[in-house]
C-alpha cells in the first residue's frame, strides 16, 4: 500500500521568522514521516494537486493566503485539513495591544478590527507579490472569510478542546475535529530521572511583543530581588517594545538572544520558575518545554493553558501586575512539581501529535 502523500502549505517565512508554529510544523512532520506518511512542505501552490491525497493548511487567521487555495481545493474536490492554531484576540485587543493598532482596535472593536487587519495584510501581501491573484471579496469580512475556510476543509485539527469550542462559538461552524496536542521534545528537554539541579530565579522564553506581555512581568517584579532571565529577540515590528522592556529592567534582569535546544535546556534546568504571562497561548510550547525540564510554571488562563496544565501551574491575570507578582512569589516558594514533567512527557510529545494528525487524515479521507 502506498503511503499517504500530503502537501503542507505553510507561510513563506516559516524558518526566517520562526516561532512556536515553526517548531510545531517541523516536529509534527518528522513524527508523521516516522509513521510512513510522505509530507511535502511548500509556501506556494503547485500547478496541480493531483500528486497528493490531502492538503493541510495552517493558521485559521492567515486568510489572505488561504482563500485562493480553498477555491482550487473545491474546484478539484481535493480533501483538506486545517491546523487552526487560533485563539480569539478580543481581550488582548482591548487591553494589551499598543500603538496605532491598539487605538484602531479600541475604535473599531471586535470583528471590525479583525476585518481591518485582514484587509491591511492582504494589501501588503498583494504589493509584495505584485499580483491581485489572491484577492477574494470575502477578504472584506473576517467572519465570512473564516467561515469559508472552515467550510472548505474536511477536518480541523485544533490543539485543544477549548480551541475547538471557541472556534465553533465565534464562527458558528461545526466541523469534524481531531484534537492534536501541542508538545515538547522529550529527548531534548526531559530531566534525567533522579537528577537534582540547583535552581534560582525566573526564566521567560519567547519573542518580545505586547501579546507576550514581558513588560508587565518586568513591572510586576520591579523592586524585588528576584533574578529574571529573558530569552528571545524582538518580534517583527516590535523593536520599540523590546527597548521599553530593556529600559524598565533592573540590575537583576538579563537578556539573551534566541538559543538552540541544548542551551535552552540548560537554562530551563537552572531556573526555579518559568513565567509566560501572555494574553493568550495555545498553550505555549515554551511552557511545555519548561515543565518537562522541571520548572514550576506561571501562566495566564488566556487560551488553553488550563486544559494542559490543570492544577500543576500558577495562574495570574495578564492585566494585573499584583496578580503576576503574587503568582511568581507563590511559585518560587512552592515545592518542585511532582507530576508535571511526567505528564508532559507522557501526553504532550511529538509522536502523540503525529498519531492524532494521522487520525485526522484518516477521518478526512473517509
Amino acid at each position: 500500500m502506498n503511503p499517504v502523500r500530503v502537501l503542507w502549505l505553510v507561510r513563506d517565512n516559516l524558518e526566517q521568522n520562526s516561532g512556536g508554529d515553526t517548531t510545531q510544523i517541523l516536529q509534527t512532520k518528522a513524527g508523521l514521516e516516522r509513521l510512513g506518511v510522505a509530507v511535502d512542505l511548500a509556501s506556494q501552490c503547485p500547478v496541480s494537486f493531483v500528486s497528493y491525497d490531502l492538503i493541510q493548511l495552517f493558521h485559521l487567521d492567515r486568510l489572505w493566503e488561504h482563500l485562493a487555495v480553498c477555491r482550487r481545493m473545491r474546484s478539484e474536490s481535493t480533501p483538506a485539513v486545517l491546523s487552526t492554531i487560533y485563539w480569539p484576540a478580543d481581550e488582548f485587543d482591548r487591553g494589551g495591544r499598543a500603538g496605532f493598532q491598539g487605538k484602531l482596535a479600541h475604535l473599531l472593536g471586535g470583528e471590525n478590527y479583525q476585518t481591518a487587519r485582514l484587509i491591511q495584510r492582504c494589501g501588503i501581501d498583494c504589493m509584495r507579490k505584485l499580483t491581485l491573484r489572491g484577492w477574494d471579496r470575502r477578504l472584506c469580512n473576517f467572519r465570512k472569510a473564516a467561515r469559508y475556510l472552515l467550510e472548505s476543509v474536511a477536518v480541523i485539527l485544533p490543539n485543544s478542546t477549548a480551541e475547538k469550542e471557541s472556534i465553533e462559538r465565534q464562527f458558528e461552524v461545526q466541523r469534524p475535529a481531531v484534537v492534536v496536542p501541542n508538545a515538547a521534545d522529550v529527548s531534548a528537554f526531559a530531566l534525567p530521572e533522579g537528577t537534582a539541579t540547583p535552581r534560582e530565579g525566573v526564566l521567560s522564553v519567547g519573542r518580545f511583543e505586547p501579546r507576550k506581555n514581558q513588560l508587565a512581568l518586568l513591572a510586576a517584579l520591579k523592586g524585588t530581588d528576584i533574578p529574571i532571565t529573558f530569552v528571545g529577540q524582538a518580534g517583527r515590528f516590535n523593536m520599540r517594545y523590546h527597548r521599553k522592556c530593556r529600559r524598565l529592567a533592573g540590575e537583576r534582569v538579563s537578556f539573551l538572544d534566541r538559543r538552540g535546544p541544548a542551551e535552552l535546556c540548560r537554562l530551563y534546568q537552572a531556573a526555579s520558575v518559568h513565567a509566560c504571562v501572555s494574553w493568550y497561548e495555545t498553550p505555549g510550547l515554551v511552557s511545555l518545554e519548561a515543565g518537562l525540564s522541571g520548572c514550576k510554571l506561571v501562566v495566564t488562563p488566556g487560551g488553553s493553558t488550563r486544559e494542559y496544565f490543570g492544577d500543576d501551574a500558577f495562574y495570574c491575570r495578564p492585566d494585573d501586575n499584583a496578580s503576576i507578582r503574587a503568582a511568581v512569589e507563590r511559585a518560587l516558594a512552592a515545592e518542585p512539581p511532582s507530576r508535571l514533567a511526567a505528564r508532559v512527557a507522557r501526553e504532550f510529545n511529538w509522536d502523540a501529535a503525529a498519531r492524532e494528525t494521522l487520525r485526522g487524515y484518516e477521518l478526512a479521507l473517509g
